[in-house]
């Protein structure tokens, strides 16, 4: 049975796409003018900026520079990405009654991480946070996922990630841990590194996991 959830953050808790897709977009039409249209950062997102910027124009760009600009960007829109979807917290407030311990694996910058849980009011929910600050390879890297496990001292079977990208269920399926997707902007092809769990909604995702610790964990089903 789970014992541990490991949450993604933007697409996930918080949503936040159109506005994590504005920063990149304005930071890439700056070091790396005109190689990606608005589509095509829509397929990327989740991953982290600097394996997309190495994308977008190799080891060219000044890496220092990159992280300033989009940094000052986010920071004037910082409110943007701080919009709950509909029951996260009643969410996580059940789930943490029921036993749940909950952490925070994100692509994101531990400054604008933690300000957007501060300012959504889940900071209380999560023993751990784990930021690309903190690793030296961000999702899909298999790294941040087992930084959690360590920090929460589990095993990667009594662990569930969940996200919104493949970036997520990579990351997963390297550290050897379950994954479930919550599709909050509409159900995907999953061609390859497909989740174990898909959910429309944190409604229908957070009902499943207390009825999986209700019944001592035999099994968790696919939603739509």
């Amino acid at each position: 049975m789970y014992q541990c959830l490991l949450f993604d953050l933007d697409g996930t808790l918080l949503d936040s796409r159109d506005a994590v897709i504005d920063a990149v977009a304005r930071t890439a039409e700056r070091f790396a003018p005109g190689v990606f249209s608005r589509d095509d950062l829509l397929k990327r997102f989740g991953e982290s900026l600097d394996d997309f910027l190495a994308a977008a124009a190799g080891e060219t760009y000044d890496r220092e520079a990159v992280r300033k600009s989009y940094a000052a960007y986010v920071r004037e829109h910082h409110d943007r990405h701080v919009r709950l979807f509909p029951c996260v917290r009643e969410g996580l407030e059940r789930l943490k009654a029921a036993g749940y311990r909950m952490a925070v694996v994100t692509n994101k910058q531990r400054e604008f991480a933690v300000a957007g849980l501060e300012l959504a009011g889940l900071v209380e929910f999560f023993e751990v946070v784990v930021t690309i600050d903190d690793v030296s390879r961000g999702k899909p890297s298999a790294e941040p996922v087992q930084q959690a496990l360590r920090l929460l001292q589990m095993r990667p079977e009594q662990a569930l990630m969940i996200g919104d990208s493949r970036y997520d269920v990579l990351a997963a399926a390297g550290a050897g841990v379950k994954s479930a997707v919550l599709e909050w902007y509409g159900a995907e092809e999953w061609t390859y590194a497909a989740p174990d769990l898909r959910f429309a909604n944190f409604q229908t995702f957070a009902e499943e996991m207390l009825a999986v610790r209700a019944l001592g964990g035999n099994g968790a089903r696919w939603h739509e």
